[in-house]
């Protein structure tokens, strides 16, 4: 109410006229893929170095930002036994892959899907009780993302989105929301936050009941061995935490 009543005062409908005009803001500020300065940087600092502090200037206001709450609510989804639908499209398809290979090791029926297409429709329409999905969107946030996530919506489906703030296409169609910011040199897009923030998932995720977590690693590291998937087969991971 607090908020709906702010919009107002400031001219607004109601809060989602307020809403679209902030993300058109948003929108105009990514047009330009807003660089990245560091003003602690020396002028004469290689872009070798440039790339470097970006990625670590992101990974600072990631850590500032980041809601331990939301995390744990994130994990409680996850712990649902339906199926876990991970989406990313286009540039964002590397960070789906990511938290699918190391989910799926340590619980079943996860789904990576890195294009809205007919199969990917017909995976969601068929999904059954206490099904999830985690989303990822970046600027430029690809269209077929937010298509997927208003699916999922539709078939009652939580989506935990993974974007790079409140301000994004991906956020008002989210249940639980993670944020990893995202700043510009080139193109190119800093993955380091989006992967860090998977990565602080997947430990929550395994720490929420270790043991249960290390069974499965357990089994994984059988039929590792027996197909010889890995050169190395000194390291132990089961007793890594």
């Amino acid at each position: 109410p607090t908020v709906i009543r702010l919009a107002v005062r400031l001219g607004f409908a109601g809060f989602p006229e307020f809403q679209k005009a902030l993300q058109r803001e948003t929108q105009r500020q990514y047009e330009s893929l807003e660089r990245f300065l560091d003003d602690s940087a020396s002028g004469e600092e290689d872009l070798f170095q440039k790339v470097l502090s970006l990625e670590f200037h992101v990974l600072r206001e990631m850590k500032e930002k980041l809601s331990h709450e939301a995390v744990s609510r994130a994990v409680a989804l996850l712990e649902k036994p339906g199926e876990v639908f991970v989406a990313g499209l286009l540039a964002n398809s590397c960070l789906a892959e990511y938290l699918g290979y190391f989910l799926s090791i340590l619980r079943e029926n996860v789904h990576v899907l890195k294009r809205f297409d007919h199969e990917a429709y017909g995976k969601i329409q068929a999904a059954g009780k206490d099904a999830v999905a985690v989303i990822y969107s970046f600027p430029r946030y690809p269209s077929g993302t937010q298509d997927l996530a208003r699916l999922c919506r539709s078939r009652k489906i939580p989506v935990i989105g993974i974007t790079d703030s409140v301000m994004s296409p991906l956020a008002p169609l989210s249940d639980e929301l993670l944020e990893a910011p995202m700043k510009f040199i080139t193109f190119i897009d800093p993955c380091a936050g989006a992967f860090a923030l998977t990565h602080a998932l997947l430990t929550a995720f395994f720490m929420s009941h270790p043991e249960k977590m290390r069974q499965k690693l357990k089994e994984f590291e059988a039929f590792a061995s027996e197909k010889d998937l890995f050169a190395r087969k000194d390291i132990d991971i089961i007793t890594l935490l």
